[in-house]
């Protein structure tokens, strides 16, 4: 069904069929009591004809029930499909909109023929014999909107008289200029404005893809896990502790008592002061890489949130413009910002395990700061409220544009930038407990109060509390040797790899990086939102796990020497065991 109607009248004939109507005035009506074609609308959509305020449609309507994908094609076809709409609103904006009565016909399929001039009660006379029409009636013609950006288009519209005769032209498409025809650049004008409105949210190859912020996190989570299960029974550190004789109870060795700790001056001291502390190290610093792999699980969830968004408010908008939304009702057409602390508050508290002294003494004061500050920022996801409102096209444009970007608190832009706030505020924090806080060993307490680093230029003293009074040196040399070859050999290693992982994730900003908005301001945080902070904290995991790989390495060779010197007591496993101590001093910075 496709007709077409110019100053139509409300009033049929008995046998429903037309009367001697001017061609120019009518083709053909429908049957106006066929419910099937007929709605109570104000504007016809494509194939639709209008009666007055009554509308017949066609097969389908103007308005896009398709949800588009937010692609390079999807967001075309959604910016085209509310260009359309806006320009058949634009057109009844000027005509029905004004007069239901007004001399009007046509779709945007087909072109439309109005007038501004008169109304179609004008032509009730136009067959009685010897009327003669007002000779300032006139019509305008606007050409049919094509259904693709780059479908063909008709550029010409004109004026006529009542006779047909064209008295003045216009292009359509091409943008108004000073002292040009009221009607010059007439589409032209509404195509620039949906692209100006979707300038920045609407280039899917520059929106930041959530996909790859879930795949670095996985990434990420492979790389630090050897660090969240150090005191799992068969890992190098646990193998190594019970080397040393640090466990006193071993759930692997199927109920054989743990060899007990060895002592000795030489040894003490790294063992209290770093060999102990380290697991409460490792634990803190795994809790911060979940917490950076937990930011892009939430900023992939964000940005995906955000696709979804902005294609919503573009088919609601498209629906206002064809009378086929919800009016002033409002949608949940935004999320609200939570989806990075969400994502945080997901992150599992590490346990630590009794070795080389009661679980409840070693304190994981970093994590437990990281977590406090997510727990502080506290936020749930919710819907926000929004309606695509407006009487006018230009009133809908610009309700779509407080949505998308209103400057208040309850717009999408508005919504990404607190999500990018939050995640930047919390690397901050986490960041100033790097630099700042080390961990406190408590000899007279025996409590070690754990964060991301070990200060440790002392790390030779030996000031064990609990040290036996009449044991100078307990040492079984081979098992000292094998304590120092793990540290050395395996978990020096593991410790290297998982620095090169986490410094694989996301070595570059580039999948951070997003356009700007039509004001020259970048979506969300910045050009690369919260990237800065956040890969200045994974440069911070990075470079303490290459020190730590470093300090246990160093480690190893020294209680290996250590093992040596013990057992032979010559001059050269002397030296040997004088020039590792220097070694290990430098690992941590010096002797104090």
């Amino acid at each position: 069904m496709g007709g077409k109607i110019l100053c139509a009248r409300t009033t049929f004939r008995a046998d429903r069929r037309l009367g001697h109507w001017s061609s120019r005035c009518l083709e053909r009506l429908p049957k106006a009591d066929d419910p099937e074609y007929i709605s109570r609308t104000a504007v016809a959509g494509r194939g639709g004809m209008i009666f007055g305020a009554v509308v017949v449609w066609g097969d389908e309507t103007m308005a896009n029930e398709r949800r588009e994908s937010f692609t390079r094609e999807g967001i075309e076809t959604m910016k085209w499909g509310l260009v359309r709409s806006a320009i058949n609103r634009a057109v009844w904006d000027r005509t029905l909109g004004k007069s239901p009565m007004c001399c009007y016909s046509g779709n945007a399929d087909e072109g439309y023929r109005v007038s501004f001039d008169h109304d179609k009660t004008f032509h009730d006379r136009e067959n009685e014999p010897g009327y003669e029409p007002p000779a300032w009636m006139t019509h305008h013609h606007f050409p049919p909107i094509p259904h693709a950006r780059k479908e063909a288009r008709s550029r010409a519209g004109w004026q006529e008289d009542y006779e047909g005769n064209r008295i003045a032209e216009f292009d359509v498409w091409e943008p108004t200029n000073s002292g040009a025809a009221d009607f010059q650049g007439l589409y032209a004008q509404w195509k620039q404005r949906v692209d100006k409105l979707f300038t920045g949210w609407g280039e899917p190859d520059r929106i930041p893809y959530e996909k790859n912020f879930w795949e670095a996190a996985t990434r990420l989570r492979d790389a630090i896990k050897p660090l969240g299960v150090v005191n799992v029974p068969g890992e190098s550190y646990y193998l190594a502790c019970r080397s040393l004789g640090l466990l006193t109870h071993d759930p692997g060795a199927q109920g054989t008592t743990p060899p007990a700790r060895m002592w000795a001056p030489q040894i003490n001291g790294p063992i209290d002061r770093f060999v102990i502390p380290l697991q409460g190290t490792l634990l803190n610093l795994h809790v911060l890489g979940e917490m950076l792999a937990a930011q892009l699980d939430g900023l992939g969830n964000m940005w995906q949130s955000t696709r979804i968004s902005v294609m919503e408010i573009g088919r609601q908008a498209t629906r206002r413009m064809d009378f086929t939304g919800d009016g002033d009702t409002t949608q949940a057409l935004i999320k609200s910002a939570g989806w990075v602390v969400g994502a945080m508050g997901l992150i599992p508290m590490a346990t630590a395990a009794g070795i080389g002294l009661a679980a409840a003494g070693l304190v994981l004061a970093g994590a437990d700061a990281i977590l406090d500050e997510i727990k502080s920022k506290s936020k749930e996801v919710f819907d926000i409220p929004a309606a695509i409102n407006g009487a006018t096209a230009e009133e809908i444009i610009r309700s779509v544009q407080d949505v998308l970007d209103s400057g208040q608190d309850r717009d999408l832009e508005t919504q990404l930038q607190i999500d990018e706030s939050d995640s930047a505020e919390t690397l901050d924090v986490a960041h100033k407990h790097i630099v700042e806080d080390h961990t406190i060993y408590n000899a007279e307490t025996n409590i070690y109060t754990t964060y991301f680093t070990m200060d440790l230029r002392d790390v030779r003293a030996d000031s064990h509390p609990e040290k036996p009074g009449d044991v100078d040196i307990s040492v079984e040399f081979e098992r000292l040797r094998d304590a120092g070859k793990m540290f050395a050999d395996e978990l020096g290693e593991e410790l290297r790899a998982a620095s090169r992982g986490v410094r694989d994730v996301y070595s570059t900003s580039s999948t951070w990086e997003r356009p700007e908005l039509s004001g020259g301001r970048a979506i969300g945080f910045g050009t690369t939102g919260s990237w800065p902070n956040w890969s200045l904290v994974r440069d911070d995991l990075a470079g303490i796990l290459d020190t730590t790989a470093n300090q246990v390495a160093e480690l190893g060779e020294y209680l290996i020497a250590a093992a040596n010197f013990l057992e032979r007591q010559d001059t050269s496993a002397k030296e040997t065991l004088v020039q590792a101590g220097r070694e290990l001093d430098n690992a941590f910075g010096g002797p104090g």
